[in-house]
């Protein structure tokens, strides 16, 4: 019988697959090699012209001389001073564009963002002035004021304890006049003594200064109106006084606080029937005729804005415009936004505009002497620094033909546009700045300062 053997797998030729990747990798290395060296020899003018001849087919298919690209030398003997020179043709390849500096002429707009709120040093905090009850409250939240309408009626006992106080003194003081008047006769005929008199002309001095006291108390402690402090005196004077002519503890407990000023109530608290005490604020009243604009200015923009500049507010939900001027600036930075807040007043006469208001404005920043424009294309970033490319005055020659040195140049930038650029320093109206090409240039400079210095430009 005849035995069949199971087929033989064949086994992988390791030290083959071995010997094939040190191949692979030695091909590697000479790849990287041959590179780096047709780099260096690139960025030389004699491996640029061999490197161009090679792709042109030898010189075999190459341009007309008229229409040639003359590779410019960047290896020119002598410290580089920085510049890039470029000829013509290479010039009309890559589409240079130059334009002029120009003065700034047109003003900043710096377009922010912010909301409305009431001026907190007119707001009206409607307090009594003692320990009281409210018997009437007048006005309701939201409700407009005018100056001298009635907002709380207050009954308190210690108001009517200083309108008692106030009419005693003044009963006391009329005595003492009465009494000096009388003896003022009596002296010039020896019927009382010296001392007597210069008593008497004492008491009647101390009795109006009380009286004094007592009624500032009531106007300004107690701020009660004149033409409610005047009544207490009816039927005090010059007669003997009873009882009736002091009046009732009912009346003299009441007293009627009216607004101030114009304006609308943006807070109320008080109840009618509750007793409050003379810390308590019953309402708040705020001012209709003007209102305060709160924008956030970064800390970039912070130096551009002045006090007395014109600020155009725009209102989107009501579609108003109102113009106003910055009239504060604070003092520090919000640690929230990293903004500062500037302030405007605007006025409000018709009352259509409130408080937390969202709006948008646009403050106008005058144009500054020595400031100039150029397009936003010319300028190239780098490393976080802005520069742009100035056109060298004149011509040089290189080989057969003329070129153009052109001069990085730092500048500080004042506003970043779309399409412009305000530069605070840096540049002078009239100099020449490269707008299409600036990208080329920056590499070019690069590249120049590697050769030159072997080390990166700053």
């Amino acid at each position: 019988m005849t035995t069949i053997s199971p087929p033989r797998i064949a086994e992988k030729p390791v030290t083959k697959t071995r010997s094939n990747l040190r191949k692979l990798a030695v091909l590697l290395v000479l790849a990287l090699g041959i590179g780096g060296a047709f780099y260096f020899r690139l960025i030389t003018p004699e491996g640029v012209k061999e490197t161009f001849e090679q792709v042109t087919g030898g010189g075999k298919h190459a341009a007309p001389a008229s229409e040639a690209i003359e590779i410019v030398d960047l290896s020119t003997k002598g410290p580089w001073d920085g510049t890039v020179t470029v000829n013509d043709a290479e010039e009309k390849a890559v589409g240079f564009n130059i334009v002029p500096v120009v003065a700034q002429k047109e003003p900043i707009r710096l377009e922010l963002t912010g909301r409305t709120a009431y001026d907190p040093y007119k707001v009206n905090k409607i307090r009594p002035r003692f320990d009281t009850r409210v018997e009437r409250v007048f006005a309701e939240l939201g409700q407009k004021i005018s100056k001298g309408e009635p907002l709380v009626e207050l009954w308190s006992t210690d108001l009517a304890s200083a309108k008692n106080d106030f009419q005693v003194k003044y009963v006391q003081w009329q005595h003492d006049l009465r009494l000096l008047t009388l003896r003022e006769g009596l002296i010039k005929t020896g019927a009382i003594s010296n001392q007597l008199f210069v008593d008497t002309q004492n008491d009647e001095q101390k009795s109006k200064l009380d009286f004094t006291l007592a009624h500032d108390k009531l106007s300004i402690f107690y701020e009660v109106p004149k033409d409610e402090i005047d009544p207490l005196l009816v039927g005090l004077k010059d007669k003997l006084v009873d009882q009736a002519n002091f009046g009732s503890v009912t009346e003299k407990a009441k007293l009627t606080i009216r607004a101030k000023a114009d304006g609308i109530v943006v807070e109320r608290t008080v109840v009618p029937g509750n007793y409050y005490e003379s810390t308590d604020v019953l309402m708040e009243v705020a001012p209709l005729d003007h209102l305060w604009v709160l924008v956030n200015v970064y800390e970039l923009d912070q130096d551009k804005v002045k006090e007395g500049m014109t600020m155009q507010i725009h209102f989107p939900f009501v579609e108003t415009n109102v113009m106003g001027k910055v009239d504060n600036i604070a003092s520090q930075v919000s640690k929230d936004t990293r903004a500062v807040k500037v302030r405007a007043s605007i006025p409000n006469p018709d009352g259509r505009l409130k408080s937390e208001m969202l709006v948008t404005a646009r403050l106008e920043i005058p144009p500054m002497e020595g400031q100039t424009v150029i397009p936003r294309l010319a300028m190239v970033a780098l490393n976080g620094s802005d520069y742009v490319f100035v056109k060298e005055p004149g011509t040089v020659e290189v080989g057969s033909a003329k070129a153009i040195k052109y001069r990085r140049v730092k500048i500080q930038v004042a506003q970043e546009n779309a399409d412009s650029v305000v530069v605070s320093s840096g540049l002078k109206a009239g100099q020449e700045v490269v707008t299409n090409g600036s990208l080329i240039l920056s590499q070019l400079h690069e590249d120049r300062a590697m050769t030159s210095t072997g080390m990166p430009a700053n």
